[in-house]
Parts: C-alpha cells; structure tokens; sequence
C-alpha cells in the first residue's frame, strides 16, 4: 500500500506552486508570476517546513498546555 508522495518535498512544493500561477478562466486566483515561491516568502527551507508541519500537533499540544497552565495559576 503506497503512503505519502511518490516524489520529494521540493518537486512536490514546486508543483502546488507551478498550479498555483495558472491563470484560468473559471479559476478565482492565481499566484502572481513576479511573486516568489512561497517556502522563500516565509523565509523558510524546505527542511525547516518539513519539521514545521511533521511537528505540529505536538507544538501546538505543548503551546496549549501551557496557556491552560498560566490560566489556571492566574485564577
């Protein structure tokens, strides 16, 4: 059973990216061609995206509890 992309992150990022500057039409926008990519608008390597979406939840986990800790020591 196949799981994930068959190709890398990069060429993966390149064609949401390539798909995302078409113009169409019946399509409601389009990325503009002068615009940079967009891991380069963020200012991020594709390694650092990697490890920005693969860790997450476990971020987000750890932010949250910590916001209900500082509620709960204030109250």
């Amino acid at each position: 059973m196949q799981r994930g992309i068959l190709f890398s992150l990069t060429d993966y990022l390149e064609l949401v990216d390539f798909t995302g500057r078409i113009i169409r039409p019946n399509k409601r926008g389009h990325i503009p061609e002068n615009q940079p990519p967009i891991l380069t608008r963020l200012g991020l390597t594709t390694e650092e995206w990697l490890t920005e979406a693969t860790e997450f939840e476990d971020r987000y986990q750890a932010n949250r509890r910590d916001h209900l800790d500082r509620r709960r020591s204030a109250a």
